[in-house]
């Protein structure tokens, strides 16, 4: 995990002036009335003016993008540490108060372009669409998520979500309803990667458990006594129609 280093640029600035200026009763209550003036529907006009009055601020812009990207990585790191320690009444309360206060309708849209634009990427299917440098930044962000996670249980956690995901997947008209339709005829349309990554993967958990082995073996007699009650019923089938005729 990346320590604090000594730094001299324009947020290590930043935080010297803010240190003297946080202790001045003026300075915070005008933070305050800022604060209460951000208004977020304007924020599209602002990106359409960056991208669109000045091209070459635009491309200024966008060669900074990844140190301002990291800068604000940065502050959530350690804004999340931070909120790591807090007790859980307390972060529970803090969270909560900022999920009822964030749009949703702009935060799906925003993933559901970005996901557009992942999947314009990848169009092709000839590789042009990898990006350069995502291999080394999947491997250090693998490698810190490992040790910011600790030793916590992620397993019981993730089975908790896949439940909650599962219910909210059943309402048809919702987020995860779409994505797991979405997965399905990915799935039905590529069934190599189901034959030899998700099989591999999940047959074990399947048949390891009792209720797994139980389920198999129900599973196999089901289809034996439908293969063996198959032409059986065909056949009555038939000689119903023959007798109605």
């Amino acid at each position: 995990m990346q320590k604090d280093t000594q730094t001299n640029g324009l947020v290590d600035a930043a935080d010297r002036i803010l240190r003297q200026l946080i202790r001045t009763p003026e300075f915070k209550e005008t933070v305050v009335i800022l604060l209460s003036s951000v208004d977020p529907p304007a924020a599209r006009r602002l990106v359409r003016t960056l991208f669109w009055e000045d091209p070459a601020l635009l491309m200024s812009v966008l060669g900074c993008l990844p140190t301002l990207v990291n800068t604000a990585l940065e502050a959530l790191a350690e804004a999340a540490a931070q909120l790591g320690s807090m007790p859980v009444p307390l972060l529970r309360d803090i969270l909560g108060r900022i999920a009822c206060g964030l749009d949703g309708a702009a935060a799906g849209e925003a993933a559901g372009r970005l996901a557009a634009a992942c999947m314009d990427l990848g169009a092709g299917g000839d590789g042009e669409g990898s990006v350069a440098g995502a291999s080394s930044l999947r491997r250090d962000f693998a490698g810190a998520w490992r040790e910011a996670l600790g030793e916590r249980d992620l397993a019981s956690w993730m089975g908790g979500c896949m439940d909650r995901a599962a219910a909210a997947a059943s309402e048809q008209g919702t987020a995860a309803h779409a994505l797991v339709e979405a997965a399905a005829r990915a799935l039905r349309e590529h069934p190599d990667f189901a034959d030899k990554v998700l099989k591999p993967l999940l047959l074990p958990l399947v048949e390891g458990g009792p209720s797994g082995a139980a389920g198999g073996k129900g599973a196999g007699k089901q289809k034996k006594r439908a293969a063996e009650s198959g032409p059986s019923g065909g056949d009555t089938a038939g000689q119903a129609r023959v007798k109605e005729g």
